[in-house]
């Protein structure tokens, strides 16, 4: 889901200026703007590497922007393999990264003046079951607290199949595990031991796709139109960007970046490039991806 347009020309811009005076005072360029029309404008520049890490959440969305961006400047990206946010912060505060992706708002301690946090959409978490649950096609918030507390073990309470229900996890420092706790299971549920736990969504939607009777909560993907899973509707919303904004679907992860207050040249034209009109057209699609 989009945060309003307004709201990120807002922020991107005010993140643009900072970022042009402190380039323009590095020595480094003159202006951000100036940076920005010779790398969009030359697509010769070929030898410039980005480097991304940190939230796996915000890859998606942040490859659509690179891919374009690529093909337009040869600009090149370097993706690390996906971590945290909390890793994508560290990773810009440290120089190992020039783009920190985030798959939450950050923590006070973590927005100090040494970075500009960027936001660019907002994705609905959404529970998926694997096909083989035939009869469930919504579950409520109370079910979910009791599925994860192990109170409710076997599909057939839910009007599904007589057969054990499959839960799987992610670690309590994932972005999702986080905003579940925040939206249905609250901080001091213990969830049950029979809960298989991965240290990555990515491999949580896989062995969801291939394992009967299983249950996850995974960020939103169009990939997962394309597997044998079923995204369950919650107290009888669907998951979608108009229902998170309007905050009848609650699970909504704050997908963004993180920049340093003085980036390289390149990162500057990048996110120059992410307000532009071409920019928020592909946050337009990756909303409309969202419905």
């Amino acid at each position: 889901m989009l945060i309003a347009l307004d709201t990120i020309k807002k922020t991107v811009a005010a993140a643009l200026l900072f970022v042009g005076l402190a380039v323009s005072s590095s020595g480094c360029a003159t202006t951000v703007s100036s940076t920005t029309q010779r790398a969009i404008g030359d697509s010769s520049q070929s030898n410039a590497v980005i480097t991304v890490g940190g939230s796996g959440e915000s890859y998606e969305t942040i490859e659509r922007l690179a891919e374009a961006y690529e093909a337009k400047t040869g600009t090149e990206f370097d993706f690390f393999p996906p971590s945290q946010t909390s890793s994508g912060v560290e990773g810009v505060k440290s120089n190992t990264f020039d783009l920190g992706g985030t798959g939450r708002l950050l923590t006070a301690a973590e927005a100090d003046d040494s970075l500009t946090y960027l936001p660019l959409v907002v994705s609905p978490l959404v529970m998926v079951v694997h096909e083989s649950v035939q009869g469930v096609t919504d579950i409520s918030a109370a079910q979910i607290k009791a599925i994860y507390k192990g109170d409710i073990t076997n599909w057939q309470e839910l009007g599904g199949p007589d057969a054990a229900i499959v839960l799987f996890d992610v670690s309590e420092d994932e972005s999702e595990k986080q905003l579940l706790r925040e939206t249905y299971l609250g901080a001091d549920l213990e969830v049950t031991s029979e809960a298989i736990v991965f240290s990555e969504d990515d491999e949580m939607v896989e062995a969801t796709s291939v394992t009967d009777f299983s249950l996850a909560a995974v960020p939103f993907e169009d990939e997962l139109e394309d597997l044998p899973v079923t995204v369950l509707s919650i107290d009888g919303v669907m998951p979608s960007s108009e229902n998170v904004e309007s905050g009848s679907y609650p699970m909504g992860l704050a997908l963004g970046l993180t920049i340093a207050k003085t980036p390289t040249a390149e990162t500057a034209a990048f996110v120059e490039f992410i307000g532009s009109d071409e920019g928020r057209s592909l946050l337009e699609e990756e909303e409309e991806d969202d419905d």
